[in-house]
């Protein structure tokens, strides 16, 4: 006992540390996320060229992070660093190097002055032409394409900034943006095909790196959010992906319905709704005909490839940070949903420590023991089912239906040592158990009434057979002072699949009518109550309609004891012709009360269960 106490306390200061460095951890990871996210997106963001000769994204971006604070200065030489990476690929980068600079020192210098971020978009993009204007005419050849690409960089630095603000607000350690769902989607969908843009490798094999990207977001999103939010989504990735490949326009549209159909399946089997957003992104795409198609058949086939092999716990992290984008209740039901398996966590690795530590005792210690491997395995199924919140196209049906028909015969004022349970359990499952307690009368009934009582409720909970079992017999152990026992057949049967499990300790044998032909399953077992560890194997079959499964006490196996093969059990289950199973069941024990003749008999229950 010191040492389980021992055990407890230092359990409890342990559970104690772990929270405060749980909680310091939280701060840490946010902003060494946040410290993560502003490198590489300054470094990618800076170096995408958008219609092969512009680089907006570093004015835009530079003009964000200085409107948040003068502190974010530090991200003014990763942007060139991006930019100057192009340097020797052909592209001009000068005049965008000197706009990018000059942005950084006009808004550090006037960062004190209350200039809304709108100004200041205005201010970079005017920045931007005088940059490049005096860079051009320095040139002595300024062509009208120049001036051309010179208004859409400007008009492109008003729409990044706007989208900048948006995402990089996600990340502020006070998020009191008020931005729609629709803006949030937009903004996320944009910068990262932006950034996939800013790697720079157009293509890996077959593979168009951005593209994959862009339709992976969109249907990320789609399946995630929502019709609307889905089409939104391909649209911005659409636009995005147009502006660094110069591709067709066609391929928003594309992107567009390829996002609203994610969105149909929303919260849907996952294959179903990867192959289907496929589908509608090549029909759309082979519209122009072969060769020349809109998009490669190959890139929405990886996109859906990924999303479909993404583990459910990296799901989960997509979702929550979705979810805070849209900042509603649904946000605070997946931080809620996140801490309970984090306690449910914390409760499994418990239990399973003290089932461990009253393995190998006796009796009480024994039955304590088996109820912490029943939490255990009740806790780790609730996790199983808080990590797993898809839902299937179609909700499942139940295919089979079972009728049940039950006879009984109580030899000691009608009071039978005999009891049965047969009940729905969960997915599908419906239970059929009957227990015969040692002897006749009240004190055999009290037995049989305890085990399938125990039986049904610690299955209910959520137990498997085999430990809801040996719970059972380690608590008649505890009470069989004066050697108590009792005989267990358990039948189990799904009605989505049509399995039929049977387990027998020290059970009558069970009888399977198909057409005109009857099995007879028979296990071998010592009843429960005896020996501390006992065997739980069971018989499985695969039910057809039509099926009765009749189930008996030994009072009826016994009725005839010169019959050993029970053959005339046999002969009266073909010989009836009913498909009512109350029917039969008195049928059964009609036949059984003649077969004792003048002999005592014992307590006799039928339980016929008819498979439709």
């Amino acid at each position: 006992m010191m040492e389980l106490l021992l055990e407890n306390v230092r359990n409890t200061l342990s559970g104690i540390l772990a929270n405060i460095v749980r909680e310091a951890s939280k701060v840490s990871v946010h902003n060494y996320a946040k410290i993560a996210v502003i490198i590489v997106s300054s470094i990618l963001l800076g170096r995408v060229a958008l219609l092969y000769s512009i680089f907006p994204g570093g004015i835009a971006l530079m003009t964000v992070f200085l409107h948040k604070g003068r502190a974010n200065i530090y991200a003014l030489p990763l942007i060139l660093g991006g930019l100057f990476s192009n340097y020797g690929t052909g592209y001009d980068i000068w005049g965008d190097a000197i706009a990018i600079t000059a942005c950084g020192i006009v808004f550090f210098l006037i960062e004190k002055m209350r200039i809304g971020v709108v100004v200041k978009a205005f201010i970079a993009a005017g920045i931007m032409v005088l940059a490049k204007s005096i860079y051009l005419l320095a040139d002595q050849f300024v062509f009208i394409y120049d001036i051309f690409m010179i208004i859409t960089e400007a008009i492109l630095i008003l729409a990044l900034v706007y989208i900048f603000h948006r995402f990089y607000s996600f990340f502020d350690n006070e998020n009191k943006s008020e931005s729609t769902v629709a803006e949030g989607v937009i903004a996320a969908s944009a910068v990262f095909v932006l950034m996939l843009g800013g790697i720079g490798i157009e293509f890996m094999g077959i593979f168009s790196i951005v593209y994959v990207g862009a339709l992976f977001v969109t249907l990320i999103i789609g399946y995630k959010v929502g019709i609307m939010e889905g089409g939104l989504s391909g649209i911005a990735s659409g636009v995005m992906a147009m502006l660094i490949t110069s591709a067709s326009p066609a391929i928003i549209g594309i992107f567009a319905c390829a996002g609203m159909t994610a969105g149909f399946f929303k919260g849907l089997n996952r294959i179903v709704t990867g192959l289907c957003f496929s589908a509608v992104c090549i029909a759309f795409g082979l519209i122009k005909g072969y060769p020349e198609l809109y998009i490669s058949i190959y890139d929405p086939l990886l996109a859906s490839a990924i999303f479909i092999l993404i583990p459910n716990t990296v799901m989960g992290r997509i979702e929550l940070m979705l979810a805070k984008a849209r900042k509603n209740h649904i946000y605070e039901e997946l931080i809620a949903k996140d801490r309970m398996q984090a306690t449910l966590n914390g409760y499994l690795q418990t239990f399973e420590k003290l089932a461990i530590l009253y393995a190998g005792t006796k009796n009480s210690s024994n039955i304590i023991s088996m109820q912490f491997k029943g939490m255990a395995k009740v806790t780790r199924t609730m996790i199983e089912s808080l990590e797993n919140n898809e839902t299937s196209l179609l909700p499942i049906k139940e295919k089979y239906r079972i009728k049940v028909g039950v006879s009984c015969y109580a030899k000691e004022k009608n009071i039978s040592g005999d009891s049965y349970i047969c009940s729905d359990l969960t997915n599908g499952d419906y239970i059929i158990a009957l227990s015969d307690g040692m002897g006749n009368g009240e004190s055999a009934s009290r037995e049989s009434a305890l085990t399938v009582t125990s039986l049904y409720n610690l299955m209910k909970a959520g137990f498997d057979v085999e430990l809801a079992l040996k719970t059972i017999n380690s608590l008649l152990l505890l009470k069989s002072t004066e050697e108590i026992f009792s005989t267990v057949d358990l039948c189990l049967f799904n009605k989505i699949t049509g399995k039929i499990k049977l387990f027998k300790i020290g059970a009558a044998a069970t009888f399977i009518k198909r057409g005109d032909k009857v099995e007879t399953i028979k296990v071998s077992a010592l009843p429960m109550g005896i020996v501390d560890n006992i065997r739980v194997n069971n018989v499985e079959l695969q039910a057809k309609r039509g099926d009765e499964i009749i189930i008996v006490s030994d009072g009826i196996t016994e009725a005839d004891r010169n019959d050993s093969h029970m053959e005339w059990i046999r002969e009266t289950i073909e010989n009836i012709r009913s498909k009512d199973p109350q029917t039969m069941s008195d049928l059964i024990i009609n036949k059984a009360i003649e077969r004792y003749g003048l002999k005592e008999k014992d307590d006799m229950t039928v339980i016929t269960a008819i498979v439709n």
